[in-house]
Parts: structure tokens; C-alpha cells; sequence
């Protein structure tokens, strides 16, 4: 979202409204206004959010629309749209508030939300087991509409263009991937291991989200006993902010570390001998698959994690589809330092062609000023 914004910021003046959970930090607050014209910035205590989604309960909309509606700043767009050539949404949960509004408008949809939860709902417990099949449907209804509303809207991958069209020709949803860090990029060190008997694999992500919990959860019980069999003193780190219960209690397990949250998870995927991506649910392209990438890290994924990124199995990425084959293709690299260089430098030249942020930002910026000169009558 930052790099999006600051990417607009290049040719456009930008205002960020932003809605956010209350404790705020107040040294992000000022890194934005250093990079934008203004910050409109409206602050809500935690379990207001929670509030405004009892209606939704009730409503045909997402819960997601509701948790993030505000009718202060309702009130706000209703007093200053008129000021703004253009106005663009980050996330379905946005989008409420530009509907009716009179300047264009754009959104940028990110993943398939409706997806992630249609997957999740397959596994889902508790509450999320009644809450998922429902939302999913209401979403993905949303997510259309949106897409049909709306100037033009932006989605990651096309599977999930796919997922929210129907397979439908929809002119006004284009794809638009993301990029990676600047910061990554030539940053990472470009040691292999020639054959390391204690070789560190990572895994990253925020770990209180359902997809990266199974993840996780999935490789320590089905894919690293068989590692840990070959090499004893194998490592598996996850590496994340906000550990769940499930996954938290894995670091008693013999070469599982926990972090939890880390100032710079770069480093951890640098110190890396393997990064692995074995996710079975969600939707979207993942970053951590990139940024791992960029690094030049050789890594290991399953077909649904390199969704969004050409990447080509053998070349710039390992696929692998269930546990005997993760577990293979990770041996396979450990006892193979030249294929895990060639791979891992492989993967860093394409995240360096396709994947930073001034290629994508400049696609944004040709699909905005045809927006805006379409507005303005030009041709």
C-alpha cells in the first residue's frame, strides 16, 4: 500500500485517509507525511471495529465492508471528494466509502478475498466455521460489483481475476502484481553452503493468519520429520509477528524455532539455506515467496504459493505438491550447492526484471492517467 501510494506520488499530488487501530505510531505517522502532500488520519479503539460488524450479521454486504465503516469519515469524503481528480481504495474493505462519490474511482482489490475464504472455509473451526462459507459467497458478490462500478480496479494474480469474474470478460479488472522492497534488492549475499549437515530452512509470514498457520503447521508435521531424519540437526524457523497458540507451541518441537516478531526478517531469509512457501490455502501473490526471490534464495513452494509470479519450476522456483515431494525437492537442493546458486540467482534476475516497484508503478500510472484524461475530456 505505501509503495503504491508513493509510486502514484511520482507524477500525482496524493492525500492517504487512513483508518487505522488505536495505539497509533506516531513515527509511521510522520514517515507518511514526510513522503505526502497531506495525512487525514482517523483513529478507533479495537473493539469499535468489532462493533461495526454486528450489523453486518444481518446484512447482505461483507463483514468486511462493515469493520472498516466509519461514519465520521463518511462524513469526511462527503465534505472534501470534491477537492480530488481521482479516488482510489486499497482493499474491498475500503470501497464502501467511494461508492456514489462524484471523482472517478479506482480500486485495487489485492487478492481475492473471497477466495482465500472460500479455501479456509474447508478447514476452519470455532466460529470461522459458519462465518467463512457465508462471507466468502458475500464477498466474491462485492468484489464483482465493485469490478463493475468503478472506473477500473486492480487484482493480483489471474487466478483471482479469474475467481471473481467467473471467468467473465471484464475489461475494467486488470491484473497488476507487487513488487518487492527496494531495499531487497541486491542485498542479499550469495553464499551456498557446499553441503551444510545443519541446513536452516525459513519459513515466513504473519503467523496469526490462517493460510501461513497451516503453512507452517503443515510442513513441521508432514514435510520436516523426513528432512530432520536425513540431517538431525536440521533447523526450521518461522519467522513472524504474532504467532498463534498452534503455532507457538511448536518451538518445544526438536529443530523448530518460533520467532515471533524480528526487526529485519531480510536477515533471516538470507541466513537461509532453503526458504519454503508450503501454503494450501489463500489467494493473491506472495510477497514472501518474492522477497525470498530477490534475495537470491532458492525456494521450495507448492503451485498455489507461485501463483502471480512467473516463475519456472526447475529454473527460478522448486514445485512441489505434497509432502514426499517437498520433502525430496528439499533434499534434492541441500546436497546440490550448484543448483541451489543457480536457482537462487535465477530467481533474483527475474524479481529484478519483472518485479520492483517503478515497472509496476509505472503500469499503475499509464492505467490512472487514462482514467483521469477520460475524465478530463482529453483523447
Amino acid at each position: 500500500m505505501f509503495y503504491t501510494a508513493r509510486e502514484l506520488a511520482r507524477e500525482h499530488d496524493v492525500e492517504l485517509l487512513v483508518i487505522d487501530q488505536e495505539p497509533i505510531d506516531e513515527s509511521a505517522v510522520k514517515a507518511l507525511r514526510a513522503e505526502f502532500e497531506a495525512i487525514h488520519l482517523f483513529t478507533y479503539s479495537n473493539y469499535k471495529f468489532y462493533l461495526n460488524t454486528l450489523p453486518g450479521l444481518a446484512s447482505s454486504k461483507p463483514l468486511q465492508t462493515h469493520y472498516y465503516r466509519f461514519d465520521e469519515v463518511d462524513a469526511w469524503l462527503d465534505d472534501h471528494a470534491h477537492r480530488f481528480d481521482l479516488l482510489h481504495c486499497n482493499h474491498v474493505r475500503t470501497t464502501e466509502y467511494a461508492f456514489g462519490q462524484s471523482p472517478p474511482v479506482t480500486a485495487d482489490l489485492v487478492d481475492a478475498i473471497s477466495r482465500t475464504y472460500r479455501e479456509a472455509s474447508k478447514d476452519a473451526t470455532g466460529l470461522w466455521r459458519a462465518i467463512y462459507p457465508v462471507e466468502w459467497r458475500r464477498l466474491r458478490k462485492y468484489e464483482r460489483s465493485v469490478a463493475n462500478s468503478f472506473d477500473h480496479s486492480f487484482i493480483i494474480t489471474e487466478a483471482d481475476r479469474n475467481f471473481v469474474t467467473g471467468r467473465q470478460s471484464f475489461s475494467s479488472l486488470s491484473i497488476l502484481p507487487n513488487g518487492v522492497k527496494p531495499d531487497l534488492i541486491g542485498r542479499g549475499s550469495n553464499e551456498f553452503r557446499t553441503a551444510p549437515n545443519d541446513p536452516r530452512i525459513v519459513f515466513l509470514g504473519k503467523m496469526d493468519y490462517f493460510p501461513n498457520e497451516d503453512a507452517a503447521l503443515y510442513f513441521i508435521e508432514e514435510v520436516f520429520p523426513t528432512i530432520r531424519s536425513k540431517y538431525p540437526t536440521a533447523e526450521f524457523q518461522v519467522v513472524g509477528t504474532d504467532p498463534s497458540d498452534r503455532v507457538a507451541s511448536t518451538d518445544a518441537r526438536p529443530g523448530v524455532t518460533v520467532t515471533g516478531f524480528v526487526n529485519d526478517p531480510a536477515e533471516y531469509l538470507d541466513r537461509a539455506d532453503i526458504v519454503v512457501a508450503p501454503m494450501r490455502h489463500g489467494s493473491g501473490l506472495q510477497n514472501k515467496v518474492l522477497e525470498a526471490m530477490a534475495l537470491g534464495r532458492p525456494v521450495v513452494a507448492t503451485p498455489l504459493a507461485r501463483e502471480g509470479i512467473n516463475a519456472l519450476d526447475g529454473k527460478h522456483i522448486v514445485i512441489s505438491d505434497n509432502a514426499t515431494e517437498f520433502a525430496n525437492a528439499i533434499h534434492q537442493l541441500l546436497s546440490d550447492a550448484n543448483k541451489r546458486h543457480a536457482i537462487g540467482t535465477a530467481a533474483r534476475t527475474l524479481v529484478e526484471q519483472r518485479y520492483t516497484w517503478p515497472q509496476i508503478g509505472s503500469e499503475l500510472r499509464d492505467r490512472i492517467s487514462t482514467i483521469l484524461d477520460k475524465h478530463a475530456g482529453v483523447e
